[in-house]
């Protein structure tokens, strides 16, 4: 997903306007071996219900794995969803539906098996599974690779199809029935299959709510901020985990005895009292927590003067700010990093 998430991934609050009835139903299964695990049987066997097997792939991340672009050589239904000159300008970039199913048991495409041996936990796409034939499927999904956000801002790539996203989105939307509608398509869409956990768990996200016939056509997704907000929750934790190994790279014999987990602990109510001040540059904040750490989370509180607390309150600029930090802390011995 695209957006500017760094100048909001410190942003924690959250609230929903959803019910608590679940719309979406989820459920997993731990996998050991993707070959054999039964939550993808439908790569592997064919299905007498006459449920289809399709994928949305990334073709970036299908390419770290095999090597080189392959779209145009897969032995199974393949096109992109974008169209005309869009498509052609972004070929090795552009998100890709693929028809996997099965026809017979002794007829497995090549691409399952790959996949199954090679790309499951590779964050290469989700497994959807639809009644539906392709052309259906892949103009159902077409509505949903730009969106836009109810604040405003315009138009942005979703990347749905990235495990990651999806994984974050569909339980953030699990008890939104109007949610629930559009992504199902109602009916159209009978679940979703998303890798969780490096591969570790497949988790399966179905309609939890009786399809309503309607000939009301569905509205077009807009992203509330209650849909965005765990993205930047997520964000939020892997940045402190990121800083907090970085720290312990750039003290070694000082946190030698602390794992990242303690060292996040112990510098989160240093960043949290800092980003309330405004400070939002990883940068600076990576130096704040090397503070906090040596001098303690009090250490504003501790310059005998209130400079400190005088400069983080002054109306300039973060970077004057954190250059008149920088000279003050040097008075009392800061500890050096190289960041």
């Amino acid at each position: 997903m695209e957006s500017n998430a760094d100048d909001k991934v410190w942003d924690l609050t959250f609230s929903s306007s959803v019910s608590s009835v679940p719309a979406i139903e989820v459920d997993f299964d731990n996998v050991s071996n993707a070959v054999t695990d039964p939550s993808l049987i439908p790569l592997r066997q064919y299905d007498p219900d006459g449920l289809r097997t399709y994928l949305v792939l990334d073709p970036t991340m299908r390419t770290a794995v095999t090597g080189l672009f392959d779209f145009d050589t897969l032995d199974i239904p393949t096109q992109s969803l974008f169209d005309g000159r869009a498509a052609e300008e972004n070929a090795e970039v552009a998100p890709y539906l693929v028809e996997a199913t099965v026809a017979s048991d002794d007829r497995v495409p090549r691409f399952n098996r790959d996949f199954l041996k090679r790309h499951w936990g590779q964050n290469t796409g989700i497994i959807v599974r639809s009644h539906a034939p392709f052309d259906a499927v892949r103009k159902h999904f077409r509505k949903f690779t730009k969106l836009r956000r109810e604040s405003g801002g315009g138009w942005f790539f979703f990347r749905f199809w990235d495990p990651r996203i999806a994984s974050i989105y569909l339980r953030t939307v699990q008890h939104s029935g109007e949610r629930a509608e559009q992504w199902f398509g109602r009916g159209l869409i009978d679940s979703y299959i998303v890798e969780e956990m490096d591969g570790q768990q497949a988790t399966i996200f179905r309609a939890g709510l009786p399809v309503k016939p309607s000939n009301t056509p569905l509205r077009s997704v807009i992203l509330a901020e209650w849909e965005l907000q765990p993205f930047r929750n997520s964000a939020y934790k892997r940045d402190m985990e990121k800083m907090a190994q970085a720290l312990k790279a750039d003290f070694k014999p000082e946190l030698k005895a602390y794992t990242p987990e303690a060292i996040v602990s112990m510098i989160r109510p240093t960043l949290e009292r800092f980003m309330g001040y405004g400070f939002r540059r990883k940068e600076h904040l990576h130096v704040i927590a090397a503070w906090g750490l040596f001098f303690g989370i009090d250490f504003i509180a501790k310059d005998p003067d209130g400079v400190l607390e005088q400069i983080c309150r002054t109306q300039t600029s973060e970077a004057d700010r954190f250059a008149a930090l920088k000279k003050r802390m040097a008075q009392f011995g800061l500890p050096e990093s190289t960041a």
